[in-house]
This record gives structure tokens, sequence and C-alpha cells, in this order.
């Protein structure tokens, strides 16, 4: 009985220091690149596969004028992200079912970003060329996604040896992200690197230790530490790129 009660304990404290090494990277360089895009004259933003919804409801509680909408094409996960912004008093922020390779249901937004959703959708040209039409003449798009092939520090963890089954592609070769959102009617005018030597390192380190509680305590201050040194660094490549591109006038 007391060893299931410590093993019950431990589970519990693994829950509560979970922290995923992907979306903090992810957020991260959200706060850095995406943010600063968004100016006291942006009404409308539109996050093109919303998810779990931490961006727009990070973005709404940052910016009280302005109006964010989330699409995803889950019904059930809506369901959750609208509740959600009911419970922190978001009233300007919005989510709606939709399928983003079919017209989108808002037109002539300022900005559209979309993090780590392309890479799911096996008709990405469809789905990036209804993003690039959603905007205003001279709005911005901002898509996050993993490269191939990639680099990893321990061959476990390589794109052969770890398929994610929900990927339509498991990441895009270098060049394609941006030539196929100039083909969808935007311009390239950013490129940010991200998963890079430290990051990667982190995302592996969390990826081996996630569910083994000792390894997760004794490794997370590690762990967080580079997920910091990999914001500060300028990235010259890295397993994921962001491109920044802007429709024009």
């Amino acid at each position: 009985m007391m060893g299931e009660r410590v093993r019950q304990a431990l589970w519990q404290l693994r829950l509560r220091l979970d922290y995923h090494v992907g979306e903090a990277i992810r957020f991260r360089v959200f706060q850095k690149e995406v943010v600063p895009l968004i100016t006291e004259e942006t009404r409308y933003v539109l996050d093109a596969g919303s998810g779990a919804g931490k961006h727009a409801l990070a973005l709404a509680r940052a910016f009280p004028h302005l109006q964010v909408i989330g699409l995803d094409n889950r019904a059930h996960v809506v369901a959750r992200t609208r509740a959600e912004a009911r419970a922190q008093g978001l009233s300007h922020v919005h989510f709606l079912a939709a399928d983003l390779t079919r017209p989108l249901p808002v037109q002539g937004v300022d900005g559209v970003y979309s993090f780590d959703v392309v890479e799911h959708i096996p008709d990405d040209r469809a789905a990036l060329r209804h993003m690039v039409e959603s905007l205003r003449p001279g709005g911005w798009l901002a898509v996050h996604t993993p490269l191939t092939p990639q680099r990893h520090w321990f061959k476990r963890f390589d794109l052969d040896h770890l398929v994610n089954p929900l990927h339509a592609r498991e990441g895009y070769e270098r060049g394609e992200l941006e030539r196929k959102i100039e083909e969808a009617g935007a311009r390239v005018v950013r490129r940010v690197y991200t998963h890079g030597p430290w990051g990667t390192l982190a995302w592996e380190l969390w990826k081996w230790s996630r569910f083994r509680v000792i390894p997760t305590l004794l490794l997370l201050p590690l762990i967080r530490l580079l997920v910091i040194i990999e914001g500060r660094s300028e990235l010259k490549d890295g397993n994921c790129i962001l491109v920044i591109a802007q429709k024009p006038t």
C-alpha cells in the first residue's frame, strides 16, 4: 500500500513538473518574432490551427484592442478553447471550427500565424493559399514548421527512427516552405531557424526523461537553461523554421 502511494505521489509530481520543450521554444519565438508585428493599427489576427489556444489567448491578454480569431478543425478542441476564453474573461478572442484547405471564414485580416500545423495537412498548398487570401493587402503571414533532414544528438531521435503518425510529412526541405508561400501569393521577408543544437538537446533530454520522475527532477534545470540559451542564439540553421511573409499591396 505504501509503495503504491509513493508511486502515485511521484506520478503527480511528474505531472506538475511536465515542461513541454517544443511548446516552450515555439512560444519564445512567437513572442520574439510574431508579437512585434502587432501595432496599434492592427485590428484582426488569425491563428490558423489554434489547438489549445495558447498563442491566441496570450495575444488577447496582451492586446485589448485586438480581435484574435483561432481556427481549428476539431470541434471538441474549439469547445474547450471557447470555454477557456470565457473563464479568462476574454471577449475579443474567438475560436471557430474551420478546414484550412477551404476558404477561411474570416477575410481581410492584418496578420495570420500558424505554428506546427502545415506539416499535418496533406494539401498544404491549399492551406497556405487560403491563409494568404485571408490577408488584407500588405498583411503578414508567419508559419513555423519542422525541417528535414534534421540533426540530432542521439540517433534514437533521428526521423528514420522516430516518425510522427499525425504528420503528412516529417518536415520541409530547406527552401521548400518559402517556395510554397511565394507560390501562394506572399513575399518572404524573413527566416528564423529554431531547434538549433541547444534546443534540440533540450528536446531530446526532455523526450527521454519525460515519463521518468527522478531523471526529470535531475535534468529539468538543465533543460530549461538550454531552452533559454536557444532563445538568445542567432541560429544559421535548425531543425525547424519560422518564415515571415507579406501579401503585396
